[in-house]
């Protein structure tokens, strides 16, 4: 994942995303869409998102969060600050002991 710097930013302060939980979402979303920045209140469809998209995007965020996340969860939670302060509800996702070979 690239991260975003937001220190040359062009969104205002208020915009930026302001916690980690934020910027991981944001950076997740901005190499999805294939846009250089998210701001915290950008919608996912207003910023060129589709149900496709949204899929590899939950499916990205479930692996850079550790969460399990349901594929609707853009469509719940369509901005990066929606989606961050709702994630204490979803939970942590559970690894998955590698099979041995006998």
């Amino acid at each position: 994942m690239n991260e975003i710097s937001y220190a040359q930013s062009s969104l205002v302060e208020e915009d930026r995303p302001s916690t980690t939980t934020e910027r991981a979402i944001a950076e997740v979303w901005a190499e999805v869409l294939n846009l250089d920045e998210v701001g915290r209140h950008d919608n996912f469809f207003d910023l060129g998102g589709h149900s496709v998209l949204a899929t590899q995007a939950v499916a990205r965020l479930c692996v850079a969060l550790d969460r399990q996340l349901p594929e609707r969860a853009l469509f719940d939670w369509p901005t990066v600050a929606t989606l961050a302060s709702a994630l204490p509800g979803y939970p942590v996702a559970e690894q998955i002991a590698p099979i041995r070979r006998r």
